[in-house]
């Protein structure tokens, strides 16, 4: 059962903070050592997501899947999946990425796409679809979500709640534009490699 928002916003309230007080102090904010501590206790899971993420390599051969876990950039692990692209020398090149990503912070998981387009190797515009899935990608998607719900049985994180604003400070994320999305998954869902 998924929680609710006002939960949510209870769980999340004990990693950010809900104003700027600590921003220029050379000590950490009460909020800031319980994320830190929450990383430590999870960093030991670290070996079971890789190993996850070499059994979902081998469930969708058509893709490349990586982890992407920036430290203590984001409160989840994420794995990255790359289909394969046939490669046109049209310009511009339109490139896929499907995450899927697992809270640390609550039992619940995301997978959302970005598209990004480059001229040369030069990125010209980056889109992030929270939802839906495009349908060239739904598979993807769809096989992403089974196997994080099979693995660490984590349910999906509903989009009207994850749209949810919280008033809090997520990393470069601010109220009135923070959402239990940054919260619980990412600040920076389009800054992938």
């Amino acid at each position: 059962m998924t929680p609710s928002a006002e939960e949510l916003l209870a769980i999340a309230r004990l990693y950010w903070g809900s104003d700027l007080a600590y921003v220029f102090r050379q000590e950490p904010s009460p909020e800031d050592l319980r994320y830190q501590a929450l990383w430590e206790e999870k960093d030991v899971e670290r070996p079971r997501w890789g190993a996850f993420v070499k059994t979902l390599r081998a469930a969708i051969p058509d893709c490349d899947a990586w982890d992407y876990a920036p430290g203590l950039a984001n409160p989840s692990f994420c794995v990255l999946v790359y289909p394969h692209q046939e490669q046109h020398m049209m310009r511009p090149r339109i490139t896929w990425t499907v995450a899927g990503y697992l809270s640390i912070l609550a039992p619940l998981y995301t997978v959302h796409c970005v598209r990004r387009v480059f001229l040369g190797k030069h990125l010209m515009e980056s889109k992030v679809f929270l939802g839906p899935v495009p349908l060239e990608l739904q598979g993807i998607a769809d096989t992403v979500a089974r196997h994080i719900e099979a693995e660490f049985g984590a349910t999906a994180l509903p989009l009207e709640v994850a749209q949810t604003p919280v008033p809090l400070y997520v990393n470069f994320m601010k109220p009135p534009e923070t959402t239990l999305f940054h919260a619980l998954f990412t600040s920076e869902p389009g800054n992938i490699l």
